[in-house]
């Protein structure tokens, strides 16, 4: 067995052992070659077959992450819907993320105290000629094991299902708004601008909340099923 085989192998039963979750983002390469006393070539060949594996998703210019076992990506790319760089050009940038009391509002719609904690997560998804803000509230007691690099290689549906509760139904509200000035910053667009604001409501099988999104783009699509 080659030396970036050895590499590869220790990475990857550290991986199934679940020292690194799914989602999870992986030390730099820099510090890998450190960590195992290496050259940096070494290291990405060993990058580079877990890569090969699906076992490691490399994200140009943000890091390396574990790959979902089944995800959105995954589905779409089996499927030939998408092409495996289809994706590799969004990039997720996190602005805000920390632990707050949920206050009235959020623990009427969560249906949990007041004074629980929940995770604000806020980021934009940036593409070459759009972006989008994305806002999560995850209780802390459905989410004790978050980490926040999940947000940059999972999808909506995944993050939810990453706590203690999955999915079972889901409730969106379409809303039209004007941009704000931070709004008009981040989306690139005019202050007054139209805006769509799109929340969803996730719920587990027995219709408790687990988590909300929000997401806010100046253009989307969407469809209206009646039947």
């Amino acid at each position: 067995m080659s030396l970036f085989e050895k590499v590869a192998a220790h990475l990857m039963e550290q991986i199934k052992t679940g020292r690194y979750g799914v989602g999870a983002e992986l030390p730099p390469e820099v510090q890998l070659q450190k960590d195992y006393d290496v050259s940096r070539t070494t290291i990405r060949k060993a990058i580079d077959l877990l890569v090969e594996q699906s076992l490691v998703v490399r994200k140009k210019g943000v890091g390396l992450f574990v790959a979902p076992t089944l995800s959105t990506q995954n589905i779409l790319t089996m499927t030939g819907i998408i092409k495996p760089y289809t994706y590799q050009h969004h990039k997720k940038v996190i602005k805000d993320n920390y632990l707050r009391q949920a206050g009235t509002y959020y623990s009427q719609l969560l249906k949990i105290k007041p004074s629980e904690l929940i995770y604000y997560i806020s980021f934009l998804e940036v593409a070459k000629n759009s972006v989008v803000k994305e806002i999560f509230i995850l209780p802390l007691n459905h989410f004790p094991d978050f980490q926040i690099s999940i947000v940059k290689v999972l999808s909506a549906l995944e993050i939810t299902n990453s706590g203690k509760k999955k999915v079972d139904k889901l409730e969106q509200d379409l809303q039209l708004i004007v941009a704000n000035a931070e709004l008009a910053k981040q989306l690139r667009s005019n202050i007054n601008d139209p805006l769509f604001k799109i929340s969803n409501h996730y719920f587990d099988i027995n219709s408790e909340p687990i988590a909300i999104e929000y997401k806010f783009a100046s253009n989307t699509k969407y469809v209206v099923d009646f039947t």
